[in-house]
């Protein structure tokens, strides 16, 4: 077992630190949309066409809400439909 060992000061500058990056991350989070248009859901899928981003609407791989004729699509469904199509190299 190996230890670690820290100035009092050192040791709370670390805690300090690390708590600040956490705030940053969360706050990051935040500020973000969740709710995108077609256009920026078809940039994080990378594709071109509406046909495909309907294809997945219509069969429910990504969330969204319509209201009228406007739709918006849900970027976290969005990045987690891509991580679950993700191939790991453990699959090679």
């Amino acid at each position: 077992m190996d230890v670690i060992v820290f100035e009092k000061e050192s040791f709370y500058k670390l805690i300090d630190e690390l708590t600040n990056r956490i705030i940053k991350s969360v706050e990051r989070n935040y500020k973000e949309e969740e709710w995108i248009n077609d256009v920026q859901a078809k940039k994080i899928l990378g594709i071109k066409s509406k046909a495909k981003l309907q294809q997945l609407r219509d069969d429910l791989k990504i969330e969204f809400s319509q209201f009228g004729k406007i739709i918006r699509y849900s970027k976290s469904s969005i990045l987690q439909f891509l991580e679950n199509n993700r191939v790991t190299l453990d699959r090679i």
